[in-house]
């Protein structure tokens, strides 16, 4: 006997789409943008996601981890903190910033001045390279984006890591960018949430507490 569907009795609801919502213009102009200059691909790919359900549903659930810490900001004070020891949180974190010479609001957008938890994310990607001790060289950045893949699943990162493939040509990379995916990924799966460790209380704490007090230790 072939059963038949029946029709709803109530009205049907259904799920959204993650993709709905998508600037796709924009996401193209990421791509477009990104082996050239990496921030700009950043801003595009953020501005394509800003009103997508995904981002919706990354913020909700970064929000409820990171609830203790609603409407608070994080104050970046380079000079101030590059007086503090090199083995400490924002000790190491100003002097990352000034070897490279990184503006921590690079990736600060109008909704990120306004809006605690856009500011704390837009804030937190150089600090994650402290908090998993990847550099700033490409494979380090792969690196930072698989551990935040992991404890965000956002758009971003997806964007970031697809391309891996490409990455993965060069010869010289393929060994130690696997590796460093591979210790990004287990970092983002056995750490705690990262967008919940409230850094503006930890600056000047010791590295190796604030790793423990993450998760991280046993990666060090």
């Amino acid at each position: 006997m072939v059963s038949r569907i029946r029709p709803c009795s109530k009205p049907c609801h259904r799920v959204p789409s993650p993709l709905s919502g998508i600037n796709w213009s924009e996401l193209a102009a990421a791509y477009r943008a990104f082996l050239s200059d990496p921030a700009a691909g950043i801003l595009h790919i953020l501005a394509a996601g800003r009103h997508s359900q995904w981002q919706r549903w990354v913020e909700r659930r970064l929000a409820h981890q990171a609830s203790h810490l609603i409407y608070r900001t994080i104050s970046v004070d380079l000079n101030a903190l590059v007086q503090l020891p090199p083995d400490t949180l924002g000790g190491a974190y100003a002097r990352h910033m000034i070897r490279y010479g990184f503006d921590p609001e690079t990736f600060m957008t109008d909704e990120a001045n306004s809006e605690w938890l856009r500011q704390r994310t837009a804030i937190s990607h150089d600090i994650y390279h402290i908090f998993t001790g990847f550099d700033a060289s490409p494979i380090g950045e792969f690196g930072v984006a698989a551990y935040t893949l992991v404890q965000y699943r956002d758009l971003l990162n997806v964007f970031v890591l697809s391309f891996v493939p490409l990455s993965l040509t060069n010869p010289l990379w393929t060994v130690p960018l696997l590796r460093a995916l591979w210790r990004g990924f287990w970092m983002g799966v056995r750490g705690r949430a990262a967008i919940a460790y409230p850094v503006e209380l930890n600056w000047d704490k010791p590295l190796a507490i604030v790793r423990q007090e993450l998760g991280l230790g046993e990666f060090f």
